[in-house]
């Protein structure tokens, strides 16, 4: 059951970012059950196109949530406002955070067997106070407020299990305040972001696995936070939903010694939750603690190995931010 506290804030999300969505939103992207349909017309083994198509919906879900985890500024739910005097106010942050996976195992012969590990991120992130909003009232203020975002996201995708290395991430976007955090009133705010993760590569054909991918994904995200300090520690909870869309290169086999190629686009897309708690030190400094569970994806017909692509995923971070 999804706390009332988290539902409250899905209507300010969505009709913030309605805009958003329908320009990021390719007309021509696929569903995975018409990418894994695609890769048996090519020839593909049933098993393993169902496999590899998992594989690549999770993989985008998972690496997407890599590079952006929960909230979009560690720590608060309030926009940044600008200096007195008009001049605009920044923050700078740091974050270490990690998700669970858990996608097929491409080198699994029966197409069946799931591979589940934890996967680091390092984040940095700035934020410009563009706007103070508008006072409603003598002590609600904040309304309409403008912070603009930027990060970059270092994944760190182990070797190991799979990939051909890690990937960098870069994004950015807007957060709208609809409250300024006061005595009385809690602090909260909107966002949505673009994100662009690098290229992931992961299973390996020639090294004797049945398939191998090659992603190449863009994330929308959205989110709505709300938070208060309460007895010096900054508590704050969110919700968000993410699209995820690209290209999906798929070399599968068809059953026998060869090979098939298949390329399609992929789009899918789910809603996380999340909560932290943070304090604040010499006024500037600010250390939060986050964890969240984003939402698995339907199951996907034809595939019915270990894998459940409806089960969730877990993700957490520690952070630290500078605000000026």
């Amino acid at each position: 059951m999804i706390p009332p506290v988290l539902r409250s804030v899905r209507l300010p999300a969505l009709c913030v970012s309605t805009a958003l969505m329908l320009v990021a939103a390719p007309a021509g992207a696929q569903t995975p059950e018409a990418v894994q349909a695609a890769c048996v017309t090519a020839g593909g083994a049933p098993q393993y196109c169902a496999a590899a198509t998992a594989a690549s919906r999770g993989l985008m879900g998972q690496v997407g949530l890599l590079a952006g985890l929960g909230s979009e500024v560690p720590g608060t739910a309030s926009n940044l406002g600008t200096r007195v005097g008009g001049g605009p106010r920044w923050s700078l942050s740091a974050r270490a955070g990690a998700i669970r996976m858990g996608i097929p195992d491409l080198s699994d012969g029966t197409g069946t067997a799931e591979r589940s590990f934890v996967v680091p991120a390092i984040h940095t992130g700035v934020t410009l106070g563009l706007f103070d909003g508008f006072r409603l009232m003598p002590t609600v203020g904040g309304f309409l407020s403008v912070d603009l975002l930027g990060q970059a996201a270092f994944l760190l995708l182990p070797e190991s299990d799979g990939f051909a290395g890690g990937t960098q991430s870069y994004s950015g976007g807007v957060r709208i305040g609809i409250l300024r955090e006061g005595f009385t009133l809690p602090g909260i705010s909107v966002s949505g972001a673009m994100r662009f993760p690098g290229s992931i590569d992961f299973g390996d054909t020639g090294g004797g696995d049945v398939a191998e991918v090659l992603l190449d994904p863009t994330v929308t995200s959205l989110r709505a936070t709300i938070g208060k300090d309460l007895f010096a520690v900054e508590l704050m909870a969110g919700a968000g939903w993410e699209e995820y869309t690209g290209d999906v290169s798929m070399r599968v086999s068809d059953g026998g010694l060869g090979f098939v190629g298949a390329t399609n686009e992929m789009t899918s897309s789910r809603w996380i939750y999340f909560g932290s708690a943070s304090m604040t030190f010499s006024i500037i400094l600010s250390l939060s603690v986050e964890g969240g569970w984003a939402e698995g994806f339907d199951p996907l017909a034809g595939y019915s190995g270990d894998h459940d692509p409806a089960a969730g995923a877990p993700f957490g971070s520690f952070a630290m931010r500078l605000a000026l």
